[in-house]
């Protein structure tokens, strides 16, 4: 059976060889190099000329920490697999962990079979995260998704169904509005200069019967809450 090599990165002695032995426990894989920093996983790669099937990388480690390591690693050998080992589950380690393209996440409180696990459906080509982190993720895709469709002209044009006097170009206005853009942005989007758009938004402060951007932005705001 063929083995996929692994480096397992960690700045504790404990946690490495124990994480160490529990990867060389699979007869799946098998563990090349033991290192302390990111820095080394990187020096490690380049002098034995390995290109390793998985790097365990702990987040935090002096030097170079795992974030680091995994941003470029990711650019120089995108094919190798990577996943980060963290103590914690706060919601700023998980901000961090697609910014790094990483494969997988596991929480050093996970069991050894949740450990094995993780290794085996990353091996599959699977992104492992633990639970808090895939809810965390699922309630930030909700709320995009929830922005998105609040900011599409479609949504505008339901709101204001009832101003049967707004065209098209008024309506992509205050949609654009509904997204924060300035005066300039939108000018720039629809090809148009901005004092053109200063004169729409007259006209649809005139037709909203309301006299100024606060207002048009108030009534936006309550649209969503």
């Amino acid at each position: 059976m063929i083995k996929h090599t692994v480096v397992v990165a960690e700045s504790q002695t404990l946690f490495r060889d124990m994480i160490t032995n529990f990867v060389e426990d699979m007869e799946e894989f098998q563990v090349i190099g033991t290192l302390t920093n990111g820095q080394e996983v990187i020096n490690f790669i380049k002098e034995k000329e390995v290109r390793p099937f998985l790097i365990l990388l702990d987040i935090h480690m002096p030097v170079m920490n795992g974030l680091e390591c995994a941003r470029k690693l990711k650019e120089m050998y995108p094919n190798i697999k990577i996943v980060l080992l963290s103590a914690f589950d706060d919601e700023e380690s998980i901000e961090t962990v697609l910014s790094v393209s990483a494969d997988g996440y596991i929480l050093k409180s996970s069991g050894l079979d949740e450990f094995k696990d993780t290794l085996r459906f990353i091996m599959d080509g699977k992104f492992v995260a633990p639970q808090t982190l895939v809810q965390h993720f699922s309630q930030r895709l909700d709320s995009l998704l929830k922005m998105e469709r609040e900011s599409s002209l479609h949504f505008i044009k339901e709101q204001f169904n009832q101003h049967k006097d707004l065209n098209n170009r008024e309506l992509q206005i205050i949609q654009l509005m509904k997204k924060g853009w300035t005066n300039r942005m939108i000018a720039d989007q629809l090809g148009i200069s901005e004092g053109t758009v200063k004169n729409y938004l007259s006209l649809i402060y005139k037709k909203l019967k309301i006299k100024s951007r606060v207002e048009l932005l108030q009534i936006l705001s309550d649209m969503t809450g």
